[in-house]
C-alpha cells in the first residue's frame, strides 16, 4: 500500500487540472494481494491483515477494477465463499470489482469472480452528455513453476487458458460497450499475442513483475502498455476521441510518485492505520512464538545466511564502518515513506528476501537492513568454515542490482561508494 497516498493525490490533482472534463479510471493489472509464506492452505495472520487493508484502500479510493493474478488466489477464497458473501461485500464493496475471465473455483462453496466489469462515464468534450461505456476484462496466465511449465490449479482455483477464455467472452462484451480494456497478468510476448488475436480489444494493460516505462506498442487496432511492477510509478494511458466519439489516438506515460507528489491526507491515514495493525499482528505472532519456546524461523541451521552480528565477530572494523551508513538503516527509509509493506521495495532493503533470509520483522529481525551478505552473498558456510574465496563483489555492477535508474535516480557511484567502502579483514 506504500504508493496509495501519492496515487490518490495525483489522481485528484489530475481531475482538478482537467476541471473533471476528462473521465479517469483507476485499474490494477494484477498481483494486488500478497501470497507471502502461503502454506498448507493458510496465509500468515499479518499477511491477511495487509491484504484486507489493500482491499479497503482500493475501495475507499475509487479503483474501478483489479485483475486477479495467480498470486492473488491464496487470499481470494476467503473473499468469495458463498457463506457470508453479502456481508463481506457490504463491508468491502470492491470485492465485486475483482475480475477474472479465466479463474474458476474448484470448491462449489466458493463463487467465481466476474469476468469483467462495465464502467459508464459521461463525455464532456466532443459529444457532451454522451454516455460512453468501457468494458474491463481480466486475464491471467498459470503459475510458473519452471521457465517452460505453468501450474493451473492454485489455492483451490483452476486457471483456464486465458486465450480460450478471451475468445469466448470478448465478442459478447464488445456488443455492450464502446471500448474494451484487457488487464493481462502474463509475460510480454503473451500480452502481445492477446492483443494480436482479439480484434475486439482496444487496449491491453499488461503486468507481471515488469519494470517497463516505454511507449505504447500497437497490434492491429489495439495498443499495449505495461503497469510498472512497483509503486514508484503510476502508468497513465490517455485515450483521445474524435468529435464523433471514435478512438483517435492512445498515448502513455509514467508518473514518478516521488517527493514532488504530496501524500493525500486521507489515504496517508489509511496507510498509517494499516501499518499499525500489521505491526501489532507481527508483535502478537512474535509473542506467541516466544511463549511456545519455538526457535525463531530460519535462525541458525535452516538459513544460508549468518547475519551481520556473526560477521562482526571477525570483521569488527568493517562492521564499525557499516553501522554508520545508510545501509544499516535501510528499513527505516522505507518506514518513512510508508513502503515497508511493499515487497518490491523490501527486497532491496534486507538480506536474502524470499531466498532463505528475511521474511518478516517478527520472525527474522536479524536479516533486516542492507547487511554484509546483501552484497557479498550467503555467508553461513563461510562462518562455519572461514577461509579465502568468499565474498568477492564486482563494483559498480553489484551495486546497480538495486540502485537502478528507476529505484535510485540520483545514484552516483563515485559519490556514494566511498561512504560504504571498507578494507579487507
Amino acid at each position: 500500500m506504500g504508493g496509495l497516498a501519492r496515487r490518490a493525490a495525483y489522481i485528484r490533482a489530475f481531475q482538478l487540472r482537467s476541471h473533471d472534463e476528462a473521465p479517469a479510471l483507476f485499474v490494477d493489472a494484477g498481483n494486488l494481494f500478497s501470497d507471502d509464506r502461503y502454506a498448507a492452505g493458510e496465509l500468515p495472520a499479518e499477511i491477511t491483515v495487509k491484504n484486507r487493508w489493500v482491499l479497503k484502500g482500493y475501495g475507499d479510493f475509487n479503483h474501478d477494477a483489479a485483475n486477479l493474478s495467480y498470486l492473488d488466489l491464496p487470499y481470494l477464497a476467503s473473499l468469495l465463499k458463498k457463506d457470508g458473501y453479502d456481508k463481506r461485500v457490504a463491508e468491502f464493496p470492491f470485492i465485486k470489482k475483482l475480475i477474472s475471465a479465466n479463474i474458476k473455483p474448484m470448491d462449489p462453496s466458493v463463487q467465481a469472480p466476474p469476468p469483467y466489469v462495465i464502467v459508464e462515464t459521461t463525455l464532456k468534450r466532443g459529444q457532451p452528455g454522451k454516455k460512453y461505456k468501457i468494458g474491463i476484462i481480466g486475464l491471467t496466465q498459470g503459475k510458473p513453476v519452471s521457465p517452460t511449465v505453468d501450474e493451473y490449479d492454485v489455492a483451490g482455483f483452476h486457471i483456464d487458458d486465458p486465450f480460450i477464455a478471451a475468445k469466448r467472452i470478448l465478442p459478447d462484451l464488445k456488443k455492450q460497450v464502446d471500448f474494451v480494456l484487457a488487464l493481462a497478468y502474463m509475460p510480454q510476448d503473451k500480452a502481445q499475442l492477446l492483443a494480436t488475436q482479439n480484434s475486439e480489444i482496444d487496449a491491453v494493460i499488461g503486468a507481471r513483475q515488469i519494470s517497463n516505462t516505454g511507449e505504447v506498442q500497437h497490434f492491429n487496432r489495439a495498443t499495449l502498455t505495461y503497469a510498472y511492477s512497483q509503486t514508484k510509478y503510476l502508468g497513465e494511458l490517455r485515450i483521445y476521441l474524435s468529435n464523433d466519439a471514435k478512438i483517435e489516438n492512445q498515448t502513455n506515460r509514467y508518473v514518478a510518485l516521488d517527493d514532488s507528489v504530496p501524500d493525500d491526507p486521507a489515504a496517508a491515514e489509511v496507510v498509517a492505520s494499516a501499518h499499525t495493525e500489521f505491526t501489532n499482528e507481527q508483535s502478537k505472532t512474535a509473542q506467541q512464538v516466544q511463549a511456545s519456546a519455538t526457535p525463531m524461523t530460519l535462525l541458525s541451521t535452516a538459513s544460508p545466511y549468518a547475519g551481520v552480528d556473526e560477521c562482526a565477530k571477525c570483521h569488527q572494523q568493517e562492521y564499525d564502518i557499516w553501522k554508520n551508513t545508510g545501509h544499516a538503516h535501510a528499513m527505516a527509509t522505507l518506514e518513512k515513506r510508508n513502503q515497508q509493506l511493499d515487497q518490491g521495495c523490501v527486497k532491496c532493503h534486507v538480506v536474502g528476501f524470499e531466498q532463505g533470509g528475511f521474511q518478516a520483522v517478527y520472525s527474522t529481525p536479524q536479516f533486516a537492513n542492507v547487511q554484509c551478505e546483501s552484497c557479498h552473498g550467503p555467508g553461513k558456510a563461510h562462518v562455519d568454515n572461514p577461509g579465502k574465496g568468499y565474498g568477492f563483489m564486482s563494483v559498480p555492477v553489484g551495486c546497480i542490482q538495486c540502485h537502478t535508474q528507476n529505484n535510485s535516480p540520483d545514484f552516483n557511484f563515485a559519490l556514494y561508494y566511498p561512504k560504504i567502502r571498507h578494507t579487507k579483514g
